[in-house]
């Protein structure tokens, strides 16, 4: 009876922590799903990446107007003193790079909006590893079509979710190496860099970490942090022998006035040459 008694004991201490997991999970994205309900959202973003003792930051606003129907967006950044305008309305996304104006309908490939032409240039120009240079390159891959690609800007799904903790408000989620993969895929695909055939590889995404603050009964802030490992051939270092690196990422989004309605006014779209 006793050892009855214990294994009942155990099983339904398991259901309690399984429903409070549940719980969590769905006070989160209740309280995530609030931040958008009337009609938009408005983003402040904070990127910042330390590696080989560089650090870079940089800073973006992100505005999306979803009330008529479409997905009406503003995104600004600036990145190492270049400044970049992203905007859509609804059927292409309009880039502007410091007056280098480029489009590409929303149903087509996106490409990078730092250009890859104007990055092999770089690259051709210095064949030595420099890695203010590469952090820089690096923090032009949180352009809007990144940020709806990796779903920064999205409660993360219950699938890809193994576990939850909140203390303080603040939720901790835990997910499954599938979903750190697609990150890590998403980050490779337009970041890595070739000169004369030599790449630098990023093959590693690892402590990946997810925390979302909710105030009241809506999130305000967003962490995403990481170390993600830059593996550098022989070719390109000024010591001609291959070195790796790790390189520190946050990524801090904080909702401003989340839960209110948004109103984007977009810019001439004049001038863009379609990619």
């Amino acid at each position: 009876m006793k050892k009855l008694l214990k294994s009942t004991a155990l099983i339904l201490s398991c259901l309690t922590l399984a429903s409070c997991s549940g719980d969590a999970y769905g006070s989160y994205a209740a309280a995530y799903k609030k931040v958008s309900a009337n009609g938009g959202m408005c983003a402040e973003f904070d990127l910042t990446l330390e590696m080989d003792g560089v650090k870079t930051e940089t800073e973006g606003k992100f505005s999306l107007d979803t009330s008529d129907g479409k997905n009406i967006l503003y995104y600004e950044m600036e990145v190492d003193g270049s400044e970049i305008i992203q905007f859509s309305d609804g059927e292409y996304l309009y880039t502007d790079t410091d007056g280098h104006k480029i489009k590409y309908a929303l149903n087509s490939k996106p490409s990078a909006s730092s250009d890859k032409e104007e990055v092999a240039q770089k690259n051709d120009s210095d064949s030595v590893f420099d890695t203010e240079q590469f952090l820089n390159e690096f923090s032009s891959f949180l352009e809007a079509g990144k940020i709806k690609e990796l779903g920064l800007l999205s409660p993360i799904e219950k699938a890809a979710v193994t576990d939850v903790s909140v203390e303080n408000n603040v939720y901790t989620l835990s997910f499954s190496d599938k979903l750190v993969q697609k990150y890590l895929n998403i980050m490779i695909a337009n970041e890595t860099q070739s000169t004369d055939g030599d790449t630098l590889n990023i093959d590693e995404l690892k402590n990946f970490k997810y925390t979302a603050t909710v105030t009241g009964d809506i999130v305000t802030d967003v962490v995403y942090s990481g170390v993600i490992t830059v593996e550098v051939p022989a070719s390109l270092m000024a010591s001609g022998e291959a070195a790796s690196y790790e390189m520190d990422l946050e990524i801090a989004i904080t909702f401003v006035n989340p839960g209110e309605a948004v109103e984007v006014e977009i810019p001439s779209t004049d001038g863009y040459q379609e990619v």
